[in-house]
């Protein structure tokens, strides 16, 4: 499969991320561009392999995966202007926009019933945050994007 992806954005910026691989899903987020961060979850120490060797039972079957990797970024800066400053940052609100984006999708199921989230938040879903009916607006304005730019 042949493709081409343009990503504009800060190198210092906060942003949620999806990989989609054949029949899994991996979501998560970084303060850096997503670029930086995908290439250690596909190394044999990366949490993406790890996850992925766990949900093959060890199978050995980690390979065929990587042949087929499907990545999505969203760059959340403005979207959490205005909220930032009382999480000291954008790490909180970054955080808690995954753990929605993991709700939303193993709920919805918009890759499709046989896709399989393997990521999980629960370490770092965040426990004292105010905002999450503005995070679950971004949530389904991230997912509607990910979705067209999938297209799965």
């Amino acid at each position: 499969m042949d493709g081409c992806v343009v990503y504009k954005g800060r190198y210092y910026s906060p942003h949620v991320y999806i990989i989609v691989s054949r029949d899994v899903i991996y979501i998560g987020e970084t303060q850096r561009l997503p670029i930086r961060r995908w290439s250690d979850h596909l190394s044999k120490s990366g949490s993406f392999y790890k996850k992925l060797d766990k949900y093959l039972n060890g199978g050995g079957c980690v390979e065929s995966y990587m042949s087929s990797l499907n990545f999505f970024g969203y760059c959340c800066h403005s979207a959490f202007s205005d909220i930032n400053f009382n999480y000291c940052g954008y790490l909180v609100p970054t955080q808690a926009l995954e753990h929605k984006l993991h709700e939303l999708i193993i709920e919805t199921k918009p890759f499709g019933s046989e896709k399989t989230v393997i990521s999980e938040t629960k370490k770092t879903m965040p426990r004292y945050f105010e905002h999450w009916d503005y995070v679950n607006e971004i949530a389904q304005k991230v997912l509607s994007v990910a979705i067209k730019e999938l297209a799965l």
